[in-house]
């Protein structure tokens, strides 16, 4: 594992990320369609690295106003964090390998991590009436945790139109036994995106 102090969303962070399976798309590399065929996502996230990998150059990536205004609420998020339960240290990229990384939203401790969302308000509310890690990013926090060498991540929600509870934080606890699921398909991601490229070379 390799640290990259940087700053998120810097050339030299889109640099360190570039042609590199991140967390943020876990999700992707382990969607499956019907049948346990890959799923049009994947493909997708395969492509866009497979282009990265064949001109050097990003990919850009879709972000609409819930992402914009949530990047924006992001430091608000982590000092209310950190006035309520730890400090936080900022990183910018997590290399674990050459194909594989992170940009987790904070590190606390030796051994926790902080992942930050900021989504609109109804979204907020509903974190908080289930009270658990939302399913759909359970890939990208057991991921950051695989990648970070971390035991736990505390995932935190936040809206400040909530006056009552403007930070949300549930706290998830390493699972290992997900984690190899994921580093296996993380690997057979890999391998098929490799397959890919000599295809590529041969087709041109």
């Amino acid at each position: 594992m390799r640290i990259i102090q940087c700053v998120q969303g810097s050339e030299e962070w889109f640099a360190a990320r570039l042609n590199k399976v991140t967390a943020s798309h876990f999700a992707d590399v382990m969607a499956k369609g019907r049948g346990g065929a890959s799923s049009k996502t994947r493909e997708q996230y395969m492509m866009k690295l497979l282009a990265e990998r064949v001109s050097g150059r990003r990919e850009e990536s879709y972000q609409n106003k819930w992402m914009e205004e949530g990047a924006e609420k992001e430091p608000d998020a982590r000092d209310w964090y950190e006035w309520l339960y730890n400090e936080v240290e900022q990183v910018g990229f997590v290399e674990m390998t050459d194909d594989v990384g992170c940009s987790p939203d904070g590190l606390v401790g030796d051994d926790g991590m902080l992942e930050i969302k900021c989504p609109k308000l109804t979204t907020h509310l509903d974190y908080i009436l289930k009270g658990v890690l939302p399913s759909t990013y359970k890939p990208q926090v057991q991921g950051q945790l695989w990648v970070c060498e971390r035991q736990w991540c505390d995932f935190a929600s936040y809206h400040p139109d909530y006056d009552e509870h403007p930070l949300f934080v549930v706290r998830v606890e390493r699972d290992d036994t997900y984690i190899s699921l994921l580093s296996a398909a993380v690997a057979t991601f890999l391998t098929d995106l490799t397959e890919l490229e000599k295809r590529l070379e041969k087709a041109a």
